[in-house]
């Protein structure tokens, strides 16, 4: 016989399924954020790659290895440019889904950091260039 069929004995409950508290809009998602890697990452690849079978010639010199470099970071900074603007559209629609800290986020991420490095390796070019090297 059943338990639920004596008297005065009741069927346990099952318990209802724990609840994921609500996701912290300011916090970003690690996935998301590697996809954004993933995507700024092979429109550089792309950058390059379009430089190298179209542009390059056939000696690589230091004025032709600053330009192969140059359209790999231009390649990473138009992603990073293209998912800030999605950003700012997201933060103009919904702006309790996009805090501040996520928009600084993606402009210092995607946007200033590639643009520094290609400052910091226009600065080295040019140096080297005066110097000599090559």
């Amino acid at each position: 016989m059943p338990a639920t069929s004596r008297p005065g004995v009741t069927a346990p409950r099952k318990s209802s399924p724990a609840r994921r508290p609500a996701r912290d809009p300011a916090q970003p998602r690690p996935v998301l954020i590697l996809l954004r890697y993933i995507s700024c990452g092979l429109l550089s690849l792309g950058g390059g790659a379009a430089w190298r079978f179209t542009l390059a010639p056939e000696a690589i010199g230091i004025g032709t290895a600053f330009a192969g470099i140059f359209f790999l970071l231009i390649g990473f900074l138009v992603g990073g440019v293209a998912w800030y603007i999605r950003d700012l559209r997201v933060r103009a629609r919904r702006p309790e889904e996009m805090p501040d800290e996520r928009l600084v986020f993606s402009f210092v991420v995607f946007v200033m950091v590639p643009f520094a490095v290609l400052v910091v390796i226009g600065l080295v070019w040019l140096l080297s260039y005066i110097i000599g090297v090559g």
